[in-house]
C-alpha cells in the first residue's frame, strides 16, 4: 500500500531544498505525493478589521491586488513542481490554502489522511521563535501523523 506525503512548501525557494529530499523518499516508498502551500492570511488582513476610513478604503484594491498575485505565483510554481514529479513517474497533486500555515498544514494532512508531512524548518529560536511563533514547532505537536523536517 501506498504511503501518503504530504510536503509543506513555505516558499518557492524552500522547495529547493524539501522537495528533493521528499522525491527520494517518495520514490524509494512508492508513496502518493501532495505538495500544498498556505498564504499566511494575516499578510494580507487590514490591521483595523471592520474599521473603516476613506485611506483605508484606499489602500483595500492594492491589497486585494497583492493576494492575486501571490496567489498566481503560488498555482504557477506548484503547478511546475508538481509536473517536475510527476515526470519522474510520482502520482502528485497539489493544493493551497488561505488561512493560518500551521493549523492549516495540520487541516489539509488530517483531511487527506496523510502518512507523513515533510516540510522545512526556517531555525528560529529563543525569543525569535516565542514571538514569531514556530510553523514547524506546532506541527510537529498537532500532527495525527509522522512529520520529517528538513533543516
Amino acid at each position: 500500500m501506498s504511503q501518503k506525503i504530504l510536503v509543506a512548501l513555505a516558499s518557492s525557494e524552500d522547495a529547493k531544498i524539501v522537495l528533493p529530499k521528499a522525491i527520494k523518499i517518495v520514490e524509494k516508498n512508492n508513496s502518493i505525493l501532495k505538495l500544498f502551500h498556505c498564504i499566511n492570511s494575516e499578510v494580507y488582513l487590514t490591521p483595523y478589521g471592520a474599521f473603516s476610513t476613506p485611506e483605508i478604503n484606499q489602500l483595500v484594491p492594492k491589497w486585494r491586488e497583492n493576494l492575486e498575485e501571490e496567489t498566481e505565483k503560488v498555482k504557477q510554481w506548484l503547478t511546475e513542481y508538481s509536473q517536475q514529479t510527476a515526470s519522474k513517474g510520482i502520482q502528485t497533486e497539489w493544493d493551497y490554502l488561505m488561512g493560518n500555515p500551521s493549523s492549516s498544514i495540520i487541516k489539509t494532512a488530517k483531511d487527506w489522511n496523510a502518512d507523513l508531512i515533510i516540510m522545512g524548518r526556517r531555525g528560529l529560536t529563543g525569543l525569535s521563535e516565542m514571538f514569531l511563533g514556530s510553523v514547524s514547532n506546532y506541527v510537529v505537536h498537532h500532527a495525527s501523523c509522522s512529520v520529517l523536517l528538513i533543516q
